[in-house]
């Protein structure tokens, strides 16, 4: 038989009042989460209003920006309605040039990147050896054309010297000779120290298949190559800004040796005698920031020694060859010399006190597209057509039809 088990009844357990909690600890709690929360109210409304007022008390531990541009102005109020339109527009560049304590943020992500993460600040620098800054260029980020990796396509190849001899006819057809002159970019004359990485892989670049294209087809474009001297001048001087993307006088000087013997050459009537070197007196220049060093807002972990070859007989630069949207004039009303218009970039700047005392009035336009009034209005004995390298990377200008559809005639 099996064994009989005794069923009992079920305990039924009910739940217990909780246990009483010490008088003043819950709300000790509550107070804290409180004053947390308060805490973080006032930091989140500090987050909103603090760079609005800051942009407008200019607060901010670093006065001074060095960024390598000009920063938005206060827009005034809109007089109409046109204005009107424009306005956030231009309030809101404001307030991203000038929000408050921008300047010391920008500072401490350079930093941080910087030493945290041994990179450039801002994606346009690379960080060289020996204290050595280089310039990434727009469409050539990498360097990829500079080390023979992105060479023209046969296509690129022709826009290019189809730009070039258009020009170059047209101006003929108007009895004025034309003057290319490409100053070579600072990796180009200094590969020695960029970083482990940027090492050249094709010896040939985009400048030398210009060259050649240039030679081979009997081209009439008169295209002067300046790395030859500039390589045989490295041993004697330094040629290019640590921290810069320009050259120095030095620079400038051996590149208008070349260009003022190809003047000679081109404008024979002229008898042009060239400057030499103890015509300037060198003057340094402290202290010397570069463009670069501003770019990444260490300038002062970036230092460079500058210098300038100031000329013994006064030649005065004009100042607004700074801006990069004007044409700008210089006149000394002299019958005995040639007039000159050059289009150009920045590395004209070096070259104005060295080049300009050749030529009566001077026009440094500073647009890549040629205007065919200015040519008209100023009517050259020369034009000189001067671009930095790095522009071989990107499409040639698109000049106007009238020049741009002229060799089609």
């Amino acid at each position: 038989m099996g064994r009989l088990m005794a069923i009992t009844p079920t305990s039924v357990v009910l739940p217990s009042e909780p246990a009483p909690v010490a008088a003043g600890a819950g709300s000790g709690r509550t107070s804290v989460r409180m004053a947390l929360l308060r805490i973080m109210t006032m930091a989140f409304i500090a987050a909103l209003f603090v760079p609005l007022i800051g942009a407008w008390r200019q607060w901010d531990f670093s006065s001074a920006s060095n960024e390598n541009r000009q920063l938005a102005r206060a827009p005034k109020l809109p007089r109409n309605f046109k204005e009107a339109q424009k306005y956030s527009d231009r309030w809101l560049d404001f307030f991203r040039d000038h929000f408050g304590f921008r300047n010391t943020l920008i500072r401490a992500v350079a930093e941080t990147r910087v030493h945290g993460f041994v990179a450039d600040t801002n994606g346009n620098v690379i960080i060289g050896k020996a204290g050595w800054l280089f310039f990434r260029p727009d469409g050539d980020h990498n360097l990829i054309a500079y080390r023979g990796l992105n060479p023209f396509s046969d296509d690129e190849l022709t826009a290019w010297q189809n730009f070039l001899e258009r020009r170059n006819a047209w101006l003929a057809s108007k009895g004025i000779p034309f003057l290319v002159v490409i100053p070579p970019d600072k990796q180009t004359i200094y590969p020695e120290f960029l970083p482990p990485g940027y090492e050249k892989l094709r010896a040939e670049s985009r400048l030398d298949q210009l060259i050649a294209r240039l030679k081979q087809t009997n081209s009439p474009v008169h295209l002067i190559d300046l790395r030859p001297a500039l390589m045989a001048a490295k041993p004697t001087a330094l040629l290019y800004h640590k921290t810069d993307t320009h050259w120095n006088d030095s620079g400038a000087f051996v590149g208008y040796g070349v260009i003022i013997k190809a003047v000679q050459e081109m404008l024979p009537r002229w008898h042009i005698v060239p400057q030499t070197m103890s015509d300037f007196v060198r003057t340094p220049v402290h202290p010397e920031v570069g463009d670069l060093a501003r770019m990444m807002d260490m300038p002062d972990q970036y230092p460079d020694r500058g210098f300038q070859l100031i000329r013994k007989i006064p030649y005065d630069v004009p100042l607004d060859l700074e801006d990069r949207n004007a044409t700008v004039y210089f006149d000394s009303h002299d019958p005995t010399r040639p007039h000159l218009v050059i289009y150009r970039d920045s590395f004209t700047i070096g070259l104005a006190p060295m080049l300009g005392p050749h030529f009566s009035r001077v026009a440094y336009a500073c647009y890549y597209t040629m205007d065919p009034n200015l040519i008209e209005q100023e009517k050259p004995d020369l034009l000189i057509s001067e671009f930095l390298e790095r522009n071989l990377y990107l499409p040639p200008p698109t000049d106007p039809a009238e020049i741009r559809h002229f060799a089609a005639r």
